[in-house]
């Protein structure tokens, strides 16, 4: 995959209700940081769902389907971000077969374009151009993993806390078979 996808309304009623309510139960951590090399870290909120099927086995198919892959899930957590936690651009993996799939969790209002809260990619080989993709209410973006990119707290305006869900992904590639087949002319 060499592209930025965008999946509006990715979840179920359902199953994005699953996601809030666990989400809303779990366990926030404070001070995770982007992976940036330039220094410039600003902590935020973390959480971990290695250890809930529910992202590792049933969100993970259902990418599966979206993306027609199979993957190895390598992590998933949940990321939220309130007003100056801005993050810094960095890669989530440096091999070309890994894909990074969010899924944006926090409900907006619908007057919602001085929010920011931006999910920021910049564009490889052409450093001119940056993508900037809203997080918009179950919104799902799948995009290569070695590609830089960085999410954005929402203003101050906006009192809710910036909640992405990320999938780290390596995909696994398709087996082909080697051994001849043999047709029966009946």
């Amino acid at each position: 995959m060499e592209s930025i996808n965008i999946y509006d309304n990715f979840l179920s009623n359902e199953d994005l209700q699953k996601c809030n309510e666990y989400i809303s139960k779990g366990n926030w951590i404070y001070g995770h940081t982007s992976s940036s090399s330039t220094g410039f870290n600003t902590p935020f909120w973390h959480m971990d769902l290695i250890k809930c099927d529910f992202f590792t086995d049933y969100l993970k198919t259902k990418i599966e389907k979206k993306l027609n892959k199979k993957f190895k899930l390598n992590r998933v957590y949940a990321n939220g971000q309130t007003y100056g936690q801005d993050g810094s651009f960095h890669q989530d993996d440096t091999k070309i077969n890994t894909t990074t799939f969010c899924i944006y969790t926090t409900e907006l209002p619908h007057n919602n374009d001085d929010l920011n809260g931006y999910l920021y990619v910049k564009i490889p080989n052409n450093s001119k151009y940056i993508a900037c993709i809203e997080p918009l209410y179950n919104r799902g973006v799948s995009f290569p993993s070695y590609y830089y990119h960085k999410g954005a707290a929402f203003n101050r305006y906006f009192q809710n806390m910036r909640i992405c869900i990320a999938f780290k992904l390596e995909e696994i590639p398709p087996v082909i078979s080697n051994t001849p087949s043999t047709r029966l002319l009946l």
